[in-house]
């Protein structure tokens, strides 16, 4: 019984590297999947950051990764009693109403970058002609990786955007590092081979 109630207050850990652990938040997701609002309050702080960075990386654009971290927690807030631990964290559920969202939104809308904004671009750094290959490289890149899987595009993003380890992301995913690994080197390959033959 003690063992019970002992697990049932686990609470988010910091790692070292200051992100928050992949486990649940049982008692707190309990009470929100009760509808108290307090205690979805304690997980949109928890998690807010992390959902942030996640679609600023997808979007690029940080205006519409504030607008659809909104969207993700509206949602997410409308769906909770739905959450059920499955072997996957409650930010790896966030994960995938974020993957969904941004899918909703470039469904709805035709996407347009301005890549001077984008990549940070100096006006006294690289020249226009370098400006314009790195710009074709990056679009390349971004329209290769449109042709992965939805699971081959989130490893990706949280082993090279987010600085994941293998071992980090597998736990988040409720997977093996074998896994991962595999996902990773298909999604790779992939890559190399899509941009190798639009060259």
């Amino acid at each position: 019984m003690a063992v019970a109630i002992a697990s049932a207050q686990v609470a988010a850990l910091p790692t070292t590297d200051g992100a928050v652990a992949w486990g649940p938040v049982p008692h707190v997701i309990d009470r929100a999947r009760s509808g108290d609002r307090a205690a979805f309050s304690e997980l949109y702080d928890t998690y807010v950051d992390s959902v942030y960075r996640y679609l600023l990386y997808r979007v690029r654009e940080p205006s519409d990764a504030e607008d659809l971290t909104s969207e993700v927690f509206t949602r997410a807030f409308a769906n909770i009693r739905r959450y059920r631990w499955q072997g996957k964290s409650f930010l790896a559920w966030l994960y995938t109403i974020a993957r969904n969202a941004v899918t909703d939104r470039r469904r709805r809308e035709r996407p347009t970058v301005d890549l001077d904004t984008a990549f940070g671009i100096a006006e006294d750094g690289p020249t226009a002609h370098d400006r314009a290959v790195h710009g074709e490289r990056v679009v390349a890149l971004r329209g290769a990786v449109k042709h992965l899987t939805a699971e081959q595009q989130q490893v990706l993003a949280l082993r090279f955007e987010r600085n994941l380890s293998s071992r980090q992301v597998a736990r988040m995913l409720g997977k093996n590092e074998g896994a991962i690994r595999a996902l990773q080197f298909r999604a790779l390959g992939r890559l190399r081979k899509i941009l190798h033959d639009e060259a």
